[in-house]
């Protein structure tokens, strides 16, 4: 019994955001355990094909993908009737889909400092929109179709735990004050569902991620290092692991839970 407590051969899962650096992996760690990964997200399928194929060289049958705008209620709904056309069932939920902005220690090109005093509400609302709103509108379609057994996971962050610490940033944090607003909002919408869902033995936590390390310039990462108790940033794989556990029936009893996979950030 116990070899069988990761196995999610056959589980059919849902996954929005899944073209990014984190959700590529994602991807890979789901099929490598047997599972069908039904990605969403808002690219042209034919940018979406190219980046599975350059990804993913060898059978990808269990990848599916998807066009949908996660913040457009009729169109999760046609996901969701074809996906239960074909699978009849919705095991696991990964909310990944996310509105990010470009900043200076990420590019060489020149950033928009988003600072407070000048955030436009149209950029409050965009962001809302996406990583809150859309969010819900996806527990609220695929959750309503799931059964006992299943799980969801959403991506939360750091910062929608704690406010980033400005100093690291070479301008001050140049993500709008948005971003961290609507990750909290996802942090205490997991714990609601946990309660609201559990009598029906379907489970909700939550990933709280640290930064990535994803080509930041060498200043930025020294000053991330040292603000963290494992003195790096993450690696784009090491989110898998927990992901995998909160999928599988080894974490059957776990629910309502926000999980810091940070190297430590929030624990000073």
């Amino acid at each position: 019994m116990t070899k069988d407590l990761f196995n999610l051969s056959g589980r059919v899962v849902v996954l929005t955001g899944g073209l990014g650096l984190i959700g590529l992996n994602y991807i890979e760690a789901f099929i490598s355990q047997g599972a069908f990964v039904n990605v969403i997200d808002i690219v042209k399928k034919e940018t979406a094909d190219k980046i599975l194929r350059k990804k993913f060289k060898g059978d990808k049958s269990r990848i599916r993908y998807f066009r949908a705008d996660i913040s457009d209620k009729p169109s999760l709904e046609r996901v969701k009737k074809e996906l239960l056309k074909k699978f009849g069932v919705i095991d696991v939920l990964i909310n990944n889909a996310a509105l990010t902005h470009k900043v200076e220690h990420l590019s060489k090109q020149k950033s928009k400092n988003y600072s407070f005093e000048k955030l436009k509400l149209s950029e409050w609302e965009e962001e809302i929109k996406i990583n809150l709103t859309g969010t819900m509108l996806c527990c609220q379609v695929f959750g309503s179709a799931m059964k006992t057994g299943a799980s969801i996971i959403n991506i939360a962050s750091i910062y929608g735990a704690v406010a980033p610490d400005q100093s690291i940033y070479q301008k001050g944090y140049q993500q709008p004050a948005t971003y961290g607003v609507t990750k909290a909002g996802v942090i205490y919408l997991t714990k609601y569902l946990a309660t609201y869902w559990g009598h029906k033995g379907i489970r909700a936590n939550c990933l709280v991620l640290g930064g990535v390390e994803n080509g930041q310039n060498q200043e930025f990462l020294k000053k991330y290092a040292q603000k963290t108790p494992m003195g790096r940033m993450a690696k784009p794989d090491e989110f898998n692991g927990l992901l995998l556990y909160l999928a599988s029936d080894s974490s059957s009893y776990v629910t309502g839970s926000a999980y810091a996979v940070d190297g430590g950030w929030t624990a000073w």
